[in-house]
């Protein structure tokens, strides 16, 4: 990360910090707690085993401070009060032992280094004052009772907090865009994998080198998916058998990258050989990027993905892989058949950000419509909210089966089907900034 990025973060840091702050406060007041302790995590043993799974910090700790690869910390949020860090720092001679943190947030805090839960709690001690009225906020209650606290993660303190970090700070989409930037090197990269004939393992190792990233470090598992997998919504393989250089193929990209533990989600389709699929992937993107400029405060994002079923179901048509009446095909759903997904969600320092169906600070839900379970965003957006536009269209061949079984097979075109189903499907994704000129962040990086 360049100087000019890390002055950037350094500038835009302070006015975030004091944006949490006052939304801490304001949620703290009204739940009538005073302070908060919020955990940064602990790795976690794998079942009858002694070793650890990955660790990944608590997206409530996160929030405050760039801090993702810490475990054992605290944070000690405390109405009019300097913020408060019990980090880690203990000997480790299994491991490279934690080093005293650095970076532009560190003087915005009080840091006491602890080598362990007795020296915590020691040092805790002299904030006790408030110990009636804390709230912990993390996975362990029972670390939260031994350290006196009896407030876990009370509903209405997570409703306000979940609430407020739907929209994000310019801290934040700072740190957004840097991930989408470095999400478009490994992009690039497995792209030229791809089409110089790597398998699918080869083409993720490109991805990797690219960002220089390790896979436990990427926000999700990356999906690279070829052929027929690229119509698996979440493909978990990577194949290491060699292309055919001599047949058509297509090609699936889901990936992303992190930037002080927010996330990029980036997917993009590429075509060797098949105008078909090419000609899909671009009416694709034209409908995608449609959407995409839709993306503005005001807007209801579940009508967001009405309209794009309706394209969808345009594309549908114009590739001939439906026949029948549009009225019919409407009435019947037919694109939920090959578009079954949600058109996105919400993004930040979890990929699946949380409250896409909160809809107040008091935790009010508006679950998705029936006949559309899977969409993960009811909002309607505010600026700087951050969602994803991410449509698709597949050859999925349970849910065409179920079609048929349903009485409406005369509605599908099993020729051009056929077509398309070696190739999978299609899915184009980007991270868009709801603003009255909504701004793509993967663009950027362009």
């Amino acid at each position: 990360m360049n100087s000019d990025v890390t002055k950037s973060f350094s500038s835009l840091y302070p006015r975030h910090l004091s944006r949490l702050t006052e939304i801490a406060e304001k949620a703290m007041h009204a739940e009538q707690c005073d302070s908060m302790l919020i955990h940064s995590g602990v790795p976690k043993l794998h079942f009858l085993d002694d070793y650890h799974s990955p660790f990944k910090a608590s997206p409530h700790f996160v929030w405050w401070l760039p801090v993702t690869q810490s475990p054992h910390c605290y944070l000690l949020i405390q109405t009019g009060q300097k913020p408060v860090l019990f980090y880690h720092l203990a000997d480790d001679f299994w491991h490279v032992p934690p080093q005293p943190p650095q970076g532009f947030w560190c003087d915005y805090f009080d840091i006491h280094f602890c080598a362990d839960l007795a020296q915590v709690k020691q040092k805790l001690s002299h904030y006790q004052s408030t110990t009636a009225h804390r709230a912990w906020i993390g996975e362990d209650t029972e670390l939260a009772k031994e350290l006196g606290i009896n407030t876990s993660n009370p509903d209405g303190l997570m409703h306000r907090l979940h609430y407020g970090r739907a929209v994000k700070s310019p801290y934040e989409i700072a740190c957004l865009t840097q991930a989408n930037i470095l999400a478009l090197a490994g992009h690039r990269a497995a792209e030229q994998a791809f089409m110089d004939g790597k398998s699918e393992f080869e083409t993720q190792l490109a991805y990797l080198a690219a960002v220089q990233l390790d896979p436990v470090e990427m926000p999700y598992r990356n999906i690279i998916g070829f052929g027929s997998h690229s119509a698996v919504l979440h493909y978990q393989h990577y194949d290491n058998k060699p292309q055919n250089m001599h047949q058509p193929q297509s090609f699936l990209i889901d990936a992303g990258a992190p930037c002080h533990g927010y996330a990029a989600d980036i997917t993009r389709c590429h075509s060797r050989g098949s105008p078909f699929y090419q000609g899909l992937i671009d009416a694709m993107t034209k409908a995608q990027l449609s959407v995409c400029a839709m993306v503005k405060p005001g807007v209801n994002f579940a009508d967001l993905h009405h309209q794009m079923h309706s394209l969808v179901l345009d594309l549908l048509l114009e590739f001939k892989l439906v026949q029948g009446s549009r009225d019919e095909l409407v009435t019947r759903r037919i694109s939920s058949v090959f578009f079954p997904h949600g058109l996105g969600h919400l993004l930040g320092i979890q990929v699946h950000d949380i409250g896409g169906w909160q809809q107040d600070e008091v935790g009010t839900m508006l679950l998705p419509p029936k006949n559309h379970p899977f969409l993960r965003c009811t909002k309607i957006l505010e600026k700087d909210m951050v969602v994803t536009i991410e449509p698709g269209l597949y050859v999925i061949d349970s849910l065409l089966q179920k079609c048929r079984d349903n009485g409406l097979g005369h509605l599908l075109n099993n020729t051009a089907i056929d077509q398309l189903r070696p190739l999978g499907g299609v899915r184009i994704e980007d991270n868009v900034v709801a603003a009255q000129q909504p701004i793509s962040l993967f663009n950027l990086g362009s």
